[in-house]
C-alpha cells in the first residue's frame, strides 16, 4: 500500500484500503435432470424435486403453498398414482367430520361407537391429501391436527396410512395490495404448521421464465405424460441411502443447527424444538434424495450445504401463517451458521460471524488486526459497503474504515481502492465557492450550523470535513446532525478514541 492521501492540514494524512469478493453464495440446489415435474409438464419446479422426494422417502408431512391454478393437487395425484397407493381427497372447505371416519353407530353392547365405513372414509387409506386446510373450520383443524401429527384417529392408529399430504392458498398478506385476496382462507394454526416437516411454496407463472411460460402453453396439447423412471424406484434408493445416512449423521449438521435457530428468529422465524429436531431428519432425506437424483443424472455426489439450504428453507412453520418471509435474509442466516459450525471456540471467525449487523462485523475484524486474514476482511469490508443506503453513509464508513485499517493491513488492491474512493473526498474537502438554490442551500446552512457546534478534537476535526465533503447534492435526504451522529457512532465501534 504505497498510495499516499492528504487530508487537510487538520487532519493525519495516510493511505486508503478497499474489497475483495464476497462469501460464495449458495444457490437453491438445481437438479441436474427433471424426473419428477417436468416430465408432468411442470414447469419451474426442478430446483424442488429433491423435497418432494424427500418427503416421500421419508413419509414425513408434506404442505404445499400456492396460488390457484399452480398444480399442487395435480402433482401430488400423480405421484400418488404412481406409487400405487389407495389414495384420499378431502376438501377441507366442504368435508365433514363423518366423511373421514363414516357413520358412527353404537356397537353390540351399546357401550360405545364404531363406524361404517363408506368410500371416502380414512380407514384403509395409505395415502390423505387434504386440500384446502386453510379453509378448514377451527374445530375441523383440531380434528385433522392428530391425522397429520402421528396418524390417528379417534385415538385410533391408522395402520395403513403412509402419506399425509395437504395443500393451500397463501395466508393473507396485508401489506401487499396486489396479492389476490383469498376469502375464507385463514392461517395455519402455528402448532398445526409446525407438525409439517416439508413446507413448499411452489412456482406460480409471475416466477416463471418465458421459455418456461412458452413451454407450459404448448404442453397442454401433448396428453399424458409419464414418469421416466417409477416413482417406487425413486422413493426405494432414496430410503436405502437415508437408513445409512441415519447411521451417521454428520456431527456438523447439529452444530449448523444450534448456530442457525437464534439466527432464524432474527430473520423472523422462531424455531421449536421439535423443528430444529425436524429440520435434521429433513437435511439427511434431502441429501439422500439428491444423492439418488444425481446418481441418475451422472452428476457428482452433492455437498451437504445445500441440502442445509433446501431443508431450512422449506421447513419454515411460519410461512403457513403469516409470517413475513425474505429471502435474503433466510440465506444470510442459513450462510452465516453454516460458516459457524465447526469452527473452533477460539477461532476469531466464531466471534465475528456470531454477530449479524456487517458494520460491527467489521469493526470487530479490524480490531482483531492480523489475526484476520487481509483477503477475509475485504470480504467483510464489500459487505459492510454495500448494506449502506445512501452515500453520506458509505462516506461515513470510508472515512472511519481507512482511518482504522490504514496502518497494519495488507488490503487486497481492490480493496484499498473502494476505500480510497470513501475516504478521498472526506480527507480533502478542499475549499469552495459553492452557489446553491432552494433545497441545496437550505442543506449547506444546516450543515454550516452543525459544523459551527463541533470543536478541534481530531474526531470533531474529521467529521466536519465529511460533511462539508458531502456539499451541496449529497446530504439530500440525510440531516446533517444525523451525518454527525453516524460518524460518532461509527468512531466509538472502530475503537478510534
Amino acid at each position: 500500500m504505497s498510495t499516499k492521501t492528504k487530508a487537510r492540514s487538520e487532519q493525519p494524512s495516510k493511505t486508503p484500503p478497499a474489497p475483495s469478493s464476497a462469501p460464495p453464495q449458495t444457490e437453491e440446489a438445481q437438479t441436474p435432470q427433471s424426473l419428477l415435474t417436468r416430465p408432468l409438464g411442470l414447469e419451474g419446479w426442478a430446483h424442488l424435486e429433491a423435497v418432494v422426494l424427500a418427503a416421500l422417502a421419508s413419509g414425513d408431512p408434506l404442505l404445499l403453498i400456492g396460488r390457484h391454478g399452480t398444480a399442487k393437487s395435480f402433482l401430488l395425484e400423480r405421484l400418488a398414482e404412481s406409487l400405487g397407493l389407495v389414495f384420499r381427497f378431502y376438501n377441507a372447505s366442504l368435508v365433514n367430520y363423518d366423511d373421514l371416519v363414516g357413520i358412527p353407530v353404537p356397537d353390540e353392547t351399546q357401550t360405545s361407537l364404531r363406524y361404517i365405513s363408506t368410500p371416502s372414509s380414512i380407514w384403509d387409506a395409505e395415502v390423505v391429501f387434504i386440500d384446502e386446510i386453510s379453509r378448514a373450520r377451527p374445530e375441523l383443524q383440531n380434528k385433522l391436527f392428530p391425522i397429520i401429527h402421528e396418524r390417528r384417529v379417534q385415538g385410533i392408529l391408522l395402520e395403513k396410512l403412509r402419506y399425509r399430504w395437504a395443500a393451500m392458498n397463501p395466508p393473507p398478506d396485508e401489506d401487499t395490495d396486489d396479492a389476490p385476496a383469498y376469502h375464507g382462507a385463514e392461517p395455519l394454526d402455528p402448532a398445526l404448521a409446525d407438525r409439517f416437516a416439508f413446507l413448499i411454496e411452489v412456482p406460480g407463472w409471475d416466477t416463471l421464465t418465458d421459455e418456461s411460460r412458452k413451454a407450459v402453453l404448448i404442453d397442454q396439447f401433448r396428453g399424458r405424460h409419464e414418469f421416466p423412471v417409477p416413482v417406487s424406484d425413486l422413493v426405494t434408493k432414496t430410503r436405502r441411502v437415508l437408513e445409512v445416512l441415519h447411521q451417521s449423521p454428520p456431527e456438523k449438521l447439529a452444530e449448523y443447527l444450534i448456530a442457525l435457530a437464534p439466527l432464524a428468529a432474527k430473520a423472523g422465524h422462531e424455531l421449536s424444538t421439535r423443528r430444529i429436531t425436524t429440520l435434521l431428519r429433513s437435511i439427511l432425506a434431502i441429501q439422500a434424495a439428491r444423492t439418488v437424483l444425481a446418481e441418475l443424472s451422472t452428476q457428482p455426489r452433492p455437498g451437504w450445504e445445500d441440502a442445509a439450504w433446501l431443508a431450512f428453507r422449506h421447513g419454515l412453520p411460519g410461512i403457513a401463517h403469516g409470517v413475513k418471509t425474505k429471502h435474503a435474509s433466510l440465506l444470510a442466516a442459513h450462510r452465516q451458521a453454516w460458516n459457524l459450525c465447526g469452527l473452533n471456540a477460539a477461532d476469531p471467525w466464531r466471534q465475528i460471524l456470531s454477530i449479524q449487523d456487517p458494520i460491527d462485523r467489521l469493526a470487530l475484524a479490524a480490531r482483531l488486526g492480523s489475526a484476520i486474514d487481509a483477503v477475509d476482511l475485504a470480504g467483510l469490508l464489500t459487505s459492510a459497503f454495500a448494506a449502506q443506503p445512501d452515500k453520506a453513509r458509505r462516506r461515513a464508513l470510508g472515512l472511519v474504515a481507512y482511518l482504522a485499517l490504514r496502518d497494519h493491513h495488507a488490503l487486497p488492491a481492490i480493496a484499498v481502492e473502494t476505500l480510497a474512493t470513501e475516504a478521498r473526498d472526506a480527507l480533502q474537502p478542499g475549499s469552495r465557492n459553492l452557489q446553491t438554490y432552494g433545497p441545496a442551500l437550505n442543506a449547506c446552512r444546516k450543515a454550516a450550523s452543525v459544523c459551527a457546534e463541533l470543536g478541534n478534537s481530531t474526531r470533531d476535526k474529521h467529521c466536519r470535513n465529511l460533511i462539508q465533503s458531502l456539499l451541496p447534492d449529497n446530504l439530500r435526504g440525510i440531516e446533517p446532525s444525523d451525518v454527525r451522529t453516524t460518524f460518532n457512532t461509527l468512531w466509538k465501534k472502530f475503537a478510534l478514541e
